[in-house]
């Protein structure tokens, strides 16, 4: 069912959408970026990453042109009641068969909120409807996979101290606590199961990100990230003046930063990142898929924008700009700080405390911003997982209602009491398997999150632009027909139309038509030169929000893209295993 109209009142402004947009875009990637950049080589990783936020943007743009079409052949605040949708082909046709519209600029005002899996039942057949919700459901099974591993890992780190060997880098197997015989494995685990039974009671209601817990936790992404930036540029500053143990001690003010207490147990040589290492770029591939990942968020973020003016240079250009930089400077800075990259970034910033004072600020300081990063994915991630959790819970609800034999009232019931349940505990269970965010971040990233990225939009936007194209003709040929006597000027006044949907109470026909399944009009020479003269009629406008990759070239180049990514990706996972 598509959302409700968003009026100028209920919507908010351009700079809370660039927040909100930042905020869905920054999410667990950027944490695992660091370690894929140091493991395949900084250049390649940076021309990687370059590519893939711009095919991420190219994409993205298609997701907005074809929710402006939607919007514009649906105009109309009863067409999508949520018993129509089956027949929604059914009375699209009814309604371009019956009524001579005309589309105007307007019409492709972004009013309603048409989510992915909404327009691809517009525009996709039964089977391809059914693909894409499986390709959907099955990203965000790996979201919810990768937040239950992240969060875990991130309190064990905390909770269980670093043991007083000089090895810095500890072992799964390695006791957590001295005193008991629990591994650090055993403890995530724990954990695991504690977040799962944490996070149950959320998915039974529908969890909705206020406006200000948005800002809220783009703020403490802001200050977290900022915090990673000065950290590890100091360090690698250390590393480089060559300062040796008791000038850390002399010098008290480098002591507020905890990545510097790995150094006090052995000197590390200056990290030399390597600048091509081609065996780990399959890893990176998948990783920079998900850095950029937003595109099944588009909808909710855009249509409440109260002025869409100019959305793509207002919005879209500064959002990814501001990402791709972002994403570099704290890959980079990292790999010139750290020799070893834990998978989760924050992780390298653990305080040791065998050797803080916390009777002395610097110390203290340190101590707290140490936890603070390494609870960052923590405080990030769980305020997430409803609302994934939930998204996942209506798209699957959505895929059971494909199947006659799951509409009943007593089915619909039985799911929505084991729905929940089959949300939370294969994602649970993997990531008691596995606490490899990196992996589990690369093969979501690649295998699935390709689909998500890349071809659902793509294939969306050329179906969208076909069934408009079909529209458009329709309508200039029922104007043409009925202004064979009129000039440009009698053109201009014709008042617009607003389409107007048949009630699906009078659709008889149970068959599956297409939006656009008649062919049967030709347009004549005359009409022809009377749509040339007339072109700049503002009837005949393009769409504002159409992106400026048309030319089918660029949907045949990301669909390649998105091919040989999955493929490279695959049988490296598969090479691993």
């Amino acid at each position: 069912m598509a959302g409700p109209t968003v009026s100028a009142e209920d919507g908010y402004s351009s700079m809370t959408g660039f927040i909100f947009l930042f905020n869905v875009i920054v999410g667990t990637g950027v944490l695992t970026l660091p370690a894929a950049f140091q493991q395949a080589g900084w250049l390649v990783a940076i021309c990687v990453v370059v590519a893939l936020c711009f095919l991420s943007f190219l994409t993205f743009t298609f997701v907005v042109e074809a929710l402006s079409i939607t919007n514009a052949l649906l105009k109309s605040n009863s067409l999508h009641n949520s018993e129509e949708f089956e027949e929604n082909k059914i009375v699209i046709d009814k309604m371009l068969s019956e009524h001579a519209n005309i589309i105007t600029s307007s019409d492709f005002q972004i009013n309603k909120k048409y989510e992915l899996g909404q327009m691809t039942l517009i525009h996709f057949s039964k089977v391809g409807n059914i693909l894409i919700y499986i390709n959907i459901c099955a990203y965000l099974y790996g979201d919810l996979t990768i937040y239950s591993s992240a969060v875990p890992k991130s309190i064990r780190n905390v909770i269980c101290p670093f043991n007083n060997s000089k090895n810095s880098s500890l072992s799964d197997f390695d006791l957590c606590w001295a005193s008991l015989s629990l591994t650090r494995i055993d403890v995530y685990r724990i954990l695991v199961v504690c977040f799962g039974v944490f996070i149950c009671p959320f998915l039974f209601f529908n969890i909705i990100r206020s406006r200000w817990l948005q800002i809220l936790t783009v703020c403490l992404r802001w200050i977290g990230f900022i915090l990673m930036l000065s950290l590890s540029i100091e360090r690698a500053i250390i590393l480089r003046n060559d300062i040796t143990t008791p000038l850390y001690y002399h010098n008290i003010s480098m002591l507020w930063n905890p990545s510097i207490y790995s150094l006090f147990l052995q000197s590390e040589p200056i990290p030399k990142p390597p600048a091509f290492q081609p065996q780990n770029i399959p890893s990176l591939f998948g990783i920079s898929v998900y850095v950029f990942m937003c595109h099944h968020s588009i909808p909710g973020i855009i249509t409440p924008v109260r002025n869409k003016n100019n959305i793509l240079y207002k919005i879209f250009i500064p959002v990814f700009i501001t990402v791709l930089i972002f994403n570099l400077l704290l890959s980079t800075t990292a790999i010139i700080a750290f020799n070893h990259i834990e998978d989760i970034y924050t992780l390298n910033f653990i305080p040791n405390k065998e050797f803080i004072d916390i009777s002395q600020i610097p110390y203290t300081l340190a101590l707290i911003i140490g936890y603070f990063l390494c609870l960052f994915p923590v405080f990030a991630l769980t305020s997430s997982y409803p609302i994934i959790g939930t998204s996942l819970l209506g798209n699957i609800l959505s895929l059971c209602n494909f199947f006659t034999v799951l509409k009943t009232d007593k089915a619909q019931k039985i799911l929505k009491c084991i729905l929940p349940f089959v949300v939370l505990i294969p994602p649970l269970c993997i990531a008691v398997i596995t606490n490899n965010v990196g992996y589990l971040t690369g093969f979501t990233g690649a295998i699935f999150g390709s689909g998500i990225q890349y071809i659902i939009p793509t294939l969306l936007v050329f179906k969208a632009r076909r069934n408009f194209t079909h529209y458009i003709t329709s309508k200039n040929i029922s104007v043409v027909t009925n202004l064979q006597s009129y000039d440009c000027e009698e053109f201009d006044n014709v008042d617009d139309e607003m389409m107007q949907p048949t009630s699906s109470n009078n659709i008889q026909s149970e068959e599956n038509i297409e939006i656009h399944n008649s062919t049967d009009h030709l347009t004549t020479s005359h009409s022809v030169s009377i749509i040339t003269r007339c072109s700049n009629h503002p009837s005949l406008a393009k769409s504002m929000y159409a992106s400026p990759f048309q030319h089918i070239f660029w949907i045949i180049i990301v669909l390649i893209w998105a091919l040989v990514c999955t493929i490279i990706v695959l049988i490296d996972k598969i090479h691993h295993v």
